[in-house]
């Protein structure tokens, strides 16, 4: 229960960050949630929306990338993954690491959330993905290694310690459940022994492959039939019963945390590591970005803007709804400030991250804050699917204004992110509508701190996407003359 002179006080918390794999911003029935066409079939996400209305909506949260491990880096260190040279989802081969230029695994000497909280007497734990280091040469150090007491991963370095057997049937159907069992044991040995826990559950859902098992399908049993074809499965059921098992399984999680009356005292995190994958890449990725533009590896919002939800009965206020933006890289500075623990004054100037607990901490009808500094993105490859998609390769967030471009400095796109009002559409909100023509002076300040950014980061390959889209779905281009690259 909220207690407001409790809210002002430092406590030591129980922390736990539930990351989604591939979820949109659309993909949880507290932010709309997607519906089938012509039907009353919504995905049914109860528990987490139960968390939510408990808890605080965040509708300007961003990862830091729009792909796994550099958006899962920032995470745990609060920095900028291309400073880590974690561009992309890490390879278990080091040859395929070395082609794009990025690092093996983790850098085991870049401090960690789980370091720290460590450090300040939490047990704490790491269950399901891991995907921060999986070769075996050079061997990459297991997720014990950074200040994790007790793991059950995949995609690691870690034989001793898998979630369970990966090639057994319904496994991926199987994992969110398997995950919440480790987690509920640690949560009992915290509890057992007077210790608070931090625990990193990272979930499989809704990666591919997606195999949810016959009990799963059942809940949408009336999703996609087909009576021409006598079809009963289809990619939709397929994706819902699996994002509504792992709902349920966080359903058992909350209701351990009650049984151990820790409840009131955890502060619980729903998020995503990027937005969903495409269905051109696997055809049971099904999952919606809401509104936005974009997809998983597309710095187009879909790609980055996500969940993200905050509940701590004892010392945030239900039903609160905040347009804060924050990003992933915030994550170390403000749970270790939430939680009292101790951080060098070294890494936190070092950082990309701020710390922005006074957004989850302030009373409901607070304003929006934005932060102290920009919001910097880079991806370096092709993007997958549809060019509507295909974003340019480097972008930045500072205030209202996003500004997306191209190594070279070609397709400069400048877009107004403040909340459009409800009683008028802003195309440009939506990335639809390139401003950067009628914006000069806004356009070209941040193209030249972007570019000043790019600078000090690890070198190496950029893609390029010269085209501006196609026939059907033409990129903005209103940029005049005098700001062409």
């Amino acid at each position: 229960e909220f207690d407001e002179e409790r809210a002002t006080r430092p406590s030591q918390p129980n922390v736990i960050l539930l990351l989604m794999d591939d979820w949109g911003f659309g993909d949880v029935g507290a932010y709309g949630g997607p519906q089938q066409n012509g039907s009353d079939t919504k995905v049914k996400t109860p528990n987490i929306d139960k968390l939510a209305r408990g808890g605080i909506i965040f509708t300007d949260y961003h990862t830091a990338n729009p792909v796994c491990s550099p958006s899962r880096a920032a995470l745990m260190t609060g920095y900028y993954p291309a400073r880590l040279s974690i561009h992309t989802a890490l390879n278990s081969n080091a040859v395929d690491n070395k082609r794009e230029g990025q690092a093996n695994f983790l850098n085991l000497s870049v401090p960690t959330v789980t370091e720290l909280f460590h450090k300040a007497g939490y047990l704490t734990g790491h269950f399901g993905k891991w995907h921060l280091g999986g070769t075996k040469s050079p061997p990459a150090p297991p997720p014990t290694a950074y200040g994790i007491d007790e793991a059950a991963t995949f995609n690691s370095n870690d034989p001793d310690h898998q979630l369970g057997n990966s090639s057994q049937p319904y496994w991926a159907g199987l994992s969110s459940t398997l995950i919440i069992d480790n987690a509920i044991q640690l949560i009992e040995k915290a509890r057992n022994t007077s210790k608070p826990f931090y625990l990193n559950l990272w979930f499989h859902i809704a990666h591919a492959k997606l195999d949810p098992t016959p009990e799963q399908l059942q809940v949408y049993n009336n999703t996609c039939t087909r009576p021409s074809t006598n079809q009963t499965h289809c990619p939709q059921q397929i994706y819902w019963s699996s994002q509504t098992d792992a709902d349920t399984q966080i359903g058992r999680l909350v209701d351990a945390l009650h049984q151990h009356e820790v409840a009131n005292n955890t502060l619980t995190v729903f998020t995503a590591d990027n937005g969903p994958e495409d269905p051109m890449v696997y055809h049971n990725a099904k999952g919606t970005t809401g509104p936005f533009r974009g997809r998983k590896r597309s710095l187009y919002e879909g790609g980055h803007r996500v969940p993200f939800i905050v509940h701590w009965p004892a010392r945030v206020q239900a039903g609160r709804v905040d347009n804060s933006v924050i990003g992933g890289v915030d994550w170390l500075p403000t749970v270790a400030k939430l939680a009292n623990v101790s951080v060098d004054q070294t890494v936190l100037e070092a950082i990309d991250g701020e710390d922005i607990s006074q957004a989850i901490l302030n009373p409901k009808g607070s304003p929006a804050r934005y932060r102290k500094k920009p919001l910097f993105w880079e991806w370096r490859y092709a993007v997958a699917g549809n060019c509507w998609n295909q974003a340019p390769h480097l972008a930045m967030r500072n205030g209202q204004w996003k500004l997306l471009m191209n190594a070279d400095g070609s397709r400069l796109e400048l877009y107004d992110m403040q909340l459009p009002s409800t009683s008028g559409k802003n195309t440009t909100y939506y990335e639809l509508t390139n401003v950067a023509g009628q914006e000069q002076d806004i356009a070209l300040l941040m193209k030249k701190d972007l570019l000043a950014w790019l600078q000090t980061l690890p070198s190496g390959p950029h893609f390029t996407s010269p085209n501006l889209g196609c026939g059907q779905y033409p990129f903005p281009h209103t940029q005049p003359e005098d700001i062409q690259p």
